[in-house]
Parts: C-alpha cells; sequence; structure tokens
C-alpha cells in the first residue's frame, strides 16, 4: 500500500474515532441528563396524569355538598403544591423561580387559574342572585389573601397568605354544613362558568402566552409552557368536577366533547420533555392541545346556552 494512501485510512480513522467519541459524550449526557430529570420526578411530581378524585356518589350529594366538592376542586392544586417537597418555589430562598423554575413557573399557573375559579366562585354561584351577599369567609380568602402577589417574599409571605386563604375555604365548607353558607348553583351560572375558562382572562390568556414561541428565548418560553400546564392543572379538576356533579351538562349529548377536552388536558398536565427551545418542543404542541380542548369547551359552553 502506498504511503499517501495509507496515510488517509489513518487519518479516517482519527476522524471516526474522534466521532465515536463525542457521539458516545453526547449519548452519556443525555442519558445522564434523562436519568437526573427522572430522579427529580420521584422526589418531587412533574407529571399529572388524572385529574382530582370526584365522589362516587355524586348524583346522591345534596346541593351544599356539591358546593364543597365543587370549591375542594378549585383548591386542590393549591394544596398539592404548597403541600409539595420543596413547598412554594416562586419566592423560596434556595430553590427558587431560578432554580427550580419550572414548578415554580407552573404554581404561578396554579395561582392564575385558582384565583379566577374562586372569583367565579365567590362572586356568582355561591350567592342567592346576583345581587346576593357573598361569604364573608370566600370574600376575606379571594380580596386578602390571595390577592398577595406569588413572588411576595417579606410580609405578608404569599405562601402563608394562601394557608391562611385555604382556611377561610375550609371556614365557609363549615357554614355551608351549619346551614348558614350560601351554594345555588344554577344552569346560568354552568353556562357562565363555561364563558369564563373559555374567554380571555383564562384559555385565551394561556393561548397567547404561547402564540409566536418560535420568536421566544428558550429560558422565556419553557417558562410560559409551564405555566400553562399549572392553569390546565386546575382548570382540568374544575371542569371535570363539574361536569361529574351536574347531570344537565351531560344531557345536551356532551360525553364526546368533554372526553376529548380532557384527554387534551391531560396531554398538556403530563408534558414534560427533556429539553424545550425554540426549535424542539417548542410549545406548537401544546398550544394545539390547548386549542383543541379550548374548542370543545366552547362546544359544550354553547350547548348549555341553548
Amino acid at each position: 500500500m502506498k504511503l499517501p494512501e495509507l496515510s488517509r485510512i489513518l487519518k479516517l480513522q482519527v476522524v471516526l474515532k474522534t466521532l465515536l467519541v463525542q457521539a458516545c459524550l453526547l449519548v452519556g449526557i443525555l442519558l445522564t441528563v434523562w436519568g437526573l430529570q427522572r430522579l427529580y420526578g420521584m422526589v418531587d411530581r412533574t407529571t399529572f396524569p388524572k385529574a382530582a378524585a370526584v365522589p362516587a356518589n355524586v348524583d346522591a350529594l345534596q346541593e351544599h355538598e356539591k358546593g364543597k366538592v365543587l370549591l375542594d376542586a378549585i383548591s386542590a392544586q393549591m394544596r398539592r403544591e404548597l403541600d409539595s417537597t420543596f413547598g412554594w418555589s416562586f419566592n423560596d430562598i434556595v430553590f427558587n423561580r431560578f432554580v427550580l423554575d419550572n414548578r415554580a413557573y407552573r404554581q404561578y399557573g396554579v395561582y392564575h387559574m385558582t384565583r379566577v375559579l374562586l372569583d367565579l366562585y365567590a362572586s356568582q354561584i355561591a350567592k342567592l342572585g346576583s345581587s346576593g351577599r357573598e361569604s364573608e369567609f370566600l370574600y376575606k380568602a379571594r380580596i386578602n389573601n390571595f390577592a398577595i402577589d406569588p413572588r411576595s417574599f417579606l410580609f405578608p409571605s404569599a405562601e402563608g397568605s394562601y394557608k391562611k386563604g385555604l382556611q377561610l375555604l375550609e371556614d365557609y365548607k363549615t357554614s355551608l354544613d351549619k346551614g348558614t353558607g350560601v351554594f345555588n348553583c344554577r344552569t346560568d351560572d354552568i353556562h357562565a362558568s363555561f364563558v369564563t375558562v373559555t374567554g380571555e382572562n383564562v384559555l385565551g390568556y394561556a393561548q397567547g402566552l404561547l402564540e409566536n414561541a418560535q420568536d421566544l428565548s428558550s429560558s422565556t418560553l419553557d417558562n410560559r409552557i409551564y405555566e400553562v400546564q399549572g392553569m390546565v392543572l386546575v382548570l382540568r379538576d374544575f371542569i371535570h368536577t363539574l361536569y361529574r356533579l351536574y347531570p344537565e351538562i351531560r344531557a345536551r349529548n356532551n360525553e364526546e366533547n368533554m372526553a376529548a377536552a380532557l384527554a387534551h388536558m391531560d396531554r398538556i398536565c403530563t408534558y414534560d420533555p427533556l429539553f424545550i427551545t425554540p426549535t424542539l418542543n417548542s410549545g406548537e404542541l401544546v398550544l394545539s392541545y390547548l386549542l383543541f380542548a379550548k374548542a370543545r369547551l366552547e362546544d359544550i359552553r354553547d350547548s348549555i346556552r341553548m
């Protein structure tokens, strides 16, 4: 074999060995990151495949008992986040929104949706008509405690305020048991609930977060995707519970619509890719799930209005 040919073969071998080493390093890094992510998921949940449980005997519940179940559905994710391994992360000294940003922005989405639905519940559903008096417990919770900025670190602290607000919700539930509290969910309230969740402040806002995703930086896009996930976690619990509690929704041939809406929300609630960039896992898939769910919920909304 001639010397030039031997030299070319040796150079090719060096190149191939270098590429093989680089490929092994890349695979090793990916496996390490994947393993660390899975390990973290064992300590602190990152996916949420199922909506909050609803009592099996919903058809036998009295109206005030339905009120308690629906309020629990609204507050379930906030309770879970506050009681989770690292607590409320957004304003934490160590596990904050810069260190554990995925869970922190998920919590921000949970906060946003909890507050919107609590306002709906307190100011419309849990009243005797538009001129009825709002429960003092619900009023104090939403005006004083849940109005605190989630980023608040000093006084009053967000975490402490939300816990006090949740206790006020428990006080309201006790008032329902005693007969001093009011819960009065009518068909027009159910319709108003679907109007709210499909409107600008809920799914419209979530949709806006993910539009033009390819123009966002990876860190901003990542945060927005998990904020949307937090919102959908609360919304899924609320919609699923409302549907189970009130057969008049099912009576409008909405089984297929609800099943499809929940399936798409489930996909958002279990979305947890290894990497998120403007070109890889860019959020367009989450946006499509969101739009499909929104369309089905709008169909349900329109069927109740008819």
